[in-house]
């Protein structure tokens, strides 16, 4: 029998979410037995806590990963050589420039301007006093974003994009939601922040230190930074009663990064690898229209910094980003603006858009410049833009190939269900060594259903194998599946010129 000893998480305890107060501080582990069964292993275990009001060092012992999370990473630094990235963990408590600087690299880069990402992944609850908790999402998103040097600290400028997905297929919601507590269909709004920037100073306007908590435990270094959100609500319940369940927006959003002390050791690294856990508790979403009713949501996620930045974010979520029109989404912002987006702010650019009529009666009307932030069908409903008329020109494949990005002075053009689009007006993304390159110069039908972008491995699902080359394929597709290649059809038809229809598919 073999005796472990685990590190918990150790942070604050609050007696009010929304007040703010620091009551104690609380630390706790788990003594776990390990009995061999076969050739695997059984835990059983119970947790012990204690209550402090000091700032020591966890000391247990735990068993480390063997291999280190930077050893897989190419977080090394290219060109910066001369540059001592080195944080010492045991300064971080004490010294101020050392917990900057090591928060820095653990939250995004020590090299200005270098792009990173940080990936989480989890599920979304809704809590009703004296009803059973609901299992409302799962939840994907990213926030892709970079450092820039000032003076006195840094700036991170970021974007942040948040999907929700149907619990059970992990499929994006697309369109109408039906709310299980009032069996009304709501559009679904997802995430679109831009931006969400924070700086982050040696020393505050009113002369305080830079300082974000850390605890050493054996190898490892764990920051937590706890934000308690109060403010006048954007959407106000004497205008939305629907949608806003209050004055105030109200939230609490925990967060814990995981990372190396080796990595932070680590001279030549400017970006520590690090994973995440990030926990809000908040009220109901505006497009969900609860206003009237008691209760909150739980997000509940986890996730880590990628490896190749947005190359690493899946190719669901980057088609979805296309489908959309938020290819921006996909590159960092490159100057600090204010103010910052947030859910609510957005949802209410949406209505105004919409001009959605107010309590009162009133309408609220916004420019139509800013319609750029509108859904994909939203897009479809407001634009001019007609499909372009069914045209008698045909193209082979082999024709269609000499358009895929590698002649610059060529168009480009790529084929979903045998119909050909110029997609030239969307060059940045996809001319040579971008994302949707892979999309042209052929039928890219297959990408379209499966939500893959590596149009080389058609073997998981073998019976639509044929796609390629036909479209009796076509055929065997679910309705779910169908629905989603006509609405790509629908999509292309109203964003990009349609020239031709592929001979032979």
């Amino acid at each position: 029998m073999k005796m472990n000893v685990d590190c918990g998480r150790y942070g604050f305890v609050n007696s009010s979410v929304y007040g703010q107060k620091h009551c104690f501080q609380t630390e706790f582990f788990c003594l776990q037995n390990t009995i061999p069964v076969s050739n695997s292993s059984r835990k059983f275990g119970c947790a012990k806590m204690a209550y402090r009001d000091d700032d020591r060092s966890v000391s247990t012992h735990h068993h480390e990963n063997p291999q280190s999370i930077g050893s897989k990473c190419p977080f090394h630094s290219n060109g910066h050589s001369q540059i001592d990235f080195s944080v010492r963990p045991e300064n971080l408590r004490d010294n101020s420039e050392e917990n900057l600087k090591g928060f820095i690299k653990t939250r995004g880069s020590l090299i200005p301007g270098q792009q990173f990402v940080f990936w989480w992944v989890g599920d979304i609850y809704a809590m009703v006093d004296e009803q059973q908790s609901k299992h409302l999402f799962s939840f994907e998103g990213y926030n892709i974003g970079r450092m820039i040097r000032v003076d006195n600290g840094w700036r991170l400028l970021t974007r942040e994009v948040g999907l929700y997905k149907d619990p059970i297929t992990g499929k994006i919601l697309d369109g109408k939601w039906t709310n299980p507590y009032t069996d009304e269909q709501n559009e679904v709004v997802h995430v679109w922040n831009d931006p969400v920037n924070q700086q982050f100073l040696q020393k505050s306007p009113s002369g305080r230190e830079f300082k974000v908590p850390t605890t050493l435990c054996d190898q490892d270094v764990l920051w937590n930074a706890e934000v308690f959100l109060n403010y006048p609500s954007p959407l106000p319940r004497s205008e939305f009663p629907e949608k806003s369940s209050s004055d105030l927006y109200q939230s609490a959003e925990l967060f814990q990064f995981y990372t190396k002390k080796s990595d932070l050791l680590d001279a030549s690294m400017p970006s520590a690898p690090c994973l995440i856990s990030w926990v809000r508790v908040g009220q109901w979403l505006p497009w969900m229209e609860m206003g009237n009713r008691e209760g909150k949501l739980v997000y509940h996620c986890r996730g880590k910094k990628l490896e190749k930045g947005f190359e690493d974010i899946s190719d669901e979520v980057k088609l979805y980003l296309h489908k959309t029109g938020k290819e921006i989404f996909a590159e960092a912002p490159e100057d600090f603006a204010r103010p910052n987006e947030t859910s609510w702010t957005y949802f209410k650019k949406l209505l105004q858009q919409k001009g959605m009529p107010r309590a009162d009666g009133t309408v609220a009307i916004e420019s139509e410049s800013d319609g750029k932030s509108l859904s994909y069908s939203d897009r479809k409903n407001v634009s001019k833009t007609e499909s372009v008329a069914l045209t008698e020109k045909t193209m082979t494949r082999e024709e269609l190939s000499q358009f895929d990005g590698s002649d610059v002075n060529k168009a480009l053009l790529l084929s979903i269900k045998g119909r050909v689009y110029d997609v030239s007006s969307a060059r940045k993304h996809y001319r040579k060594g971008e994302t949707y390159n892979c999309l042209t110069g052929r039928d890219s039908t297959w990408a379209f259903v499966s939500g893959k972008l590596d149009l080389q491995d058609y073997s998981e699902i073998t019976s639509l194998e044929s796609i390629r080359d036909n479209s009796a394929a076509i055929e065997s597709l679910s309705e779910s599946q169908a629905d989603d290649l006509n609405h790509w059809v629908e999509f292309f038809d109203s964003q990009y010129p349609f020239i031709a229809t592929l001979e032979d598919f």
